[in-house]
């Protein structure tokens, strides 16, 4: 205790009448019953403080469960988003693997049907090739020529190829194939287009049925016609030769051969010999025409294929008549 406390004391109990020992011992008294109420007041914050622990400890801890309780649903939730995911992947895949049998299924007999058509055909070839051989033979003089044509009616079933596919497959490289293997095989020049008839489908097919009877045996008349249903004209020779670039897979011999083979298409499609002066021609009508106005080059278009001679002549007419100079 302060002296400034026991000063306080000693004064109430100067005031209440105490004096000597008595005060003395009053001012002992009131000391340690002060005291004691300090130590009750420090005990009992103690107490509170304990308690208020304890109650933040109990806080805490229902907060925690709370939240362990929390993060235990969302799992189980989460759990059983993925299951019901995992099970609709199921159920898709199993969907998509449904469609893709039956499309397998379908693409099967679509297959099995045109393999049955080709050999309808095949079969229609052989007896019309065997009949075309037989007047042959009688027609031909006792030098084996009739019994030589004859020979090459097997090798058509010889002969395998895929399908010309449109979508998948060049067709320019299709054809480079198609004509090997009819070297290969020995297959006569005049059988080229009823053997190529039987790897067509699709829109290729189509240009090979609406050819007339006496055209459909001309295999360099159907090879232009299929050549222009896609495009593959001076045109189209002509873009691919400008545009090509080499590819990732391919070495620069392989992309040279490419643009020659694009280059020499070109040049047979638009006519010229395969001559120094023919390239020189080709390819002087080719910058002539890049030079001229767009109506000229719509017009000379529409003209079709002229030399330079001419295409200068019929630029010269025309600008006239357009009143360029």
């Amino acid at each position: 205790m302060s002296a400034k406390e026991l000063k306080a004391i000693t004064d109430i109990g100067i005031t209440l009448g105490y004096s000597g020992d008595d005060l003395k011992q009053f001012a002992n008294d009131e000391r340690m019953r002060t005291h004691k109420e300090k130590e009750l007041k420090r005990q009992r914050k103690e107490a509170e403080q304990e308690a208020e622990r304890q109650r933040k400890e109990k806080e805490a801890e229902m907060e925690r469960k709370e939240n362990e309780a929390e993060i235990q649903r969302q799992e189980k939730a989460a759990e059983k988003q993925r299951e019901m995911e995992e099970s609709e992947r199921r159920r898709k895949f199993e969907l998509e693997k449904l469609k893709v049998e039956s499309e397998t299924k379908q693409k099967e007999i679509e297959s099995k049907q045109k393999e049955a058509e080709r050999d309808f055909e095949l079969k229609k070839l052989q007896l019309e090739l065997q009949s075309r051989a037989t007047e042959s033979q009688s027609n031909t003089s006792v030098d084996g020529s009739g019994d030589h044509a004859m020979s090459h009616v097997p090798s058509i079933k010889l002969m395998k190829l895929p399908p010309f596919n449109e979508e998948k497959d060049d067709l320019d490289a299709y054809m480079n194939r198609f004509e090997r293997t009819c070297r290969v095989f020995n297959v006569p020049q005049g059988q080229w287009s009823f053997q190529l008839a039987r790897f067509l489908q699709g829109q290729a097919l189509d240009v090979y049925q609406r050819m007339t009877d006496e055209d459909v045996g001309d295999y360099d008349l159907l090879k232009n016609s299929l050549l222009k249903r896609f495009r593959l004209t001076e045109r189209g020779y002509r873009k691919r030769f400008k545009s090509v670039r080499i590819e990732v897979s391919e070495t620069a011999e392989q992309f040279v051969d490419r643009l020659k083979k694009y280059l020499t298409k070109w040049r047979e499609m638009t006519g010229f010999d395969a001559t120094y002066e023919g390239l020189q021609n080709m390819i002087l009508r080719d910058q002539f025409f890049i030079t001229c106005d767009k109506r000229l080059q719509i017009f000379l278009q529409e003209k079709g294929k002229l030399n330079l001679k001419e295409r200068r002549k019929q630029s010269t007419t025309t600008s006239k008549h357009m009143g360029m100079r």
